[in-house]
């Protein structure tokens, strides 16, 4: 009688332990759901469906007629290298896919023209991910200035970055 009173309390202990497991690793799951689906709404598109959103760089001289404006880009990652663009019409462009976790995407490029030297962060993610996945720029002696699409000019302007 006595080992039929232990083995049933034993038998009841197993059980309360596999139904506390049971609802942690309930909970568990519900969590890693929760994570797995935070993620995916910040990195996809919920318009275009799970296509990742490209960003779009171009960088235009406007200095002045007959300068040429040299441009060097890079990110953590990726180093574009050097680039002459000249005044008017020509530019220069890149396209990649921001990244939002494990270190924001930032391209900083520098410019160089006559005896000029700056640069700039020319896409920061926190900066410009909803302004702009087309980030337009014209270069300019005073810093670099965005096309803003609600006036369709090129009036968001912004200093230099300081050395």
């Amino acid at each position: 009688m006595t080992c039929l009173l232990f083995t049933a309390r034993y038998y009841y202990l197993i059980e309360t332990i596999f139904n506390m497991s049971t609802l942690l690793n309930r909970n568990v799951l519900i969590l890693l759901m929760i994570c797995l689906a935070l993620f995916f709404m910040s990195r996809f598109d919920p318009v275009a469906g799970l296509s990742l959103k490209r960003a779009h760089v171009r960088i235009a001289n406007d200095l002045s007629e007959g300068v040429d404006l040299k441009v060097h880009c890079k990110s953590k990652d990726d180093d574009l290298g050097e680039h002459i663009v000249s005044y008017g019409k020509e530019y220069y462009e890149f396209t990649f896919k921001p990244r939002y976790f494990l270190g924001e995407t930032q391209f900083f490029c520098s410019f160089q023209w006559q005896e000029n030297f700056r640069w700039f962060d020319i896409y920061m993610y926190r900066r410009d991910h909803q302004r702009c996945n087309e980030c337009y720029w014209k270069v300019r002696p005073d810093g670099p200035c965005r096309l803003d699409y609600d006036t369709n000019e090129y009036d968001l302007c912004f200093g230099w970055n300081k050395n």
